[in-house]
């Protein structure tokens, strides 16, 4: 009776030591693994600094200003201006641009872009961003959906905050409403928007500076999200 006693008690008990072990080895594989998993999503390749020499030049002059560690940059093949970060924390950042980013603005507006981005490093919310991708990009591979769970899971909110602080380091603050508005009158993305293969691109969606690409007219007031409402805020300072 005592033994029968026992296995009740230690079964569950077993049960739940498991169900917990499964959990954390879970949770810090995606924690480990987000960022190579966006970058695969995206198919960024590493940016060749003879190709994109602003982009470089601006990261190490805005790092040392910030005090950050210079993010390993990538660049996503794309006519649409954008860039986005990911990274566990400022040593191992990784910041990707598009093609059509540097092609497509000025330098003061580019510098206020990677600022923006390096903001996001600072404050390290590039860890949870990048593991909300992670932890949705199973469902997404099945359904084609998940990038509203993406955005309830990083915030909304993230792009405004990061425009007011990015605004307080560059060299000319009106940089980056200036290049926020370029990007709210570029022409519709040729190709689907995000980029990148596979049905798990729409995840990284609220990661990008500008999230409204091709979906300009779903931009709700008050949403601090939009990058048209967010140029204006800007506008305002």
């Amino acid at each position: 009776v005592l033994g029968a006693v026992v296995a009740a008690v230690v079964a569950p008990l077993i049960g739940v030591i498991v169900f917990v072990a499964i959990t954390i080895v879970l949770t810090l594989w995606f924690w480990a693994r987000a960022p190579h998993v966006v970058l695969g999503i995206l198919g960024a390749r590493p940016s060749d600094e003879g190709q994109h020499p602003r982009v470089h030049n601006l990261v190490e002059g805005l790092c040392a200003t910030m005090g950050l560690p210079r993010p390993t940059i990538y660049v996503v093949d794309d006519p649409t201006p954008n860039a986005l970060a990911v990274g566990r924390e400022p040593r191992l950042a990784a910041l990707v641009v598009t093609s059509g980013l540097d092609q497509s603005l000025s330098l003061v507006e580019l510098e206020g872009v990677l600022a923006h981005e390096l903001v996001h490093v600072i404050r390290r919310d590039t860890a949870t961003a990048g593991a909300a991708v992670a932890v949705v990009a199973p469902l997404a591979a099945i359904t084609g959906s998940g990038a509203g769970l993406v955005r309830s899971l990083v915030g909304a909110g993230r792009e405004f905050v990061a425009d007011q602080r990015a605004a307080s380091v560059v060299r000319y603050p009106p940089g980056l409403g200036s290049a926020l508005e370029t990007m709210t009158l570029a022409p519709p993305p040729p190709s689907p928007w995000p980029p990148g293969p596979g049905r798990s691109a729409g995840l990284t969606r609220w990661l990008w500076i500008d999230p409204m690409v091709g979906a300009r007219s779903e931009g709700a007031e008050g949403n601090l999200d939009d990058t048209a409402v967010r140029a204006a805020a800007l506008a305002e300072r």
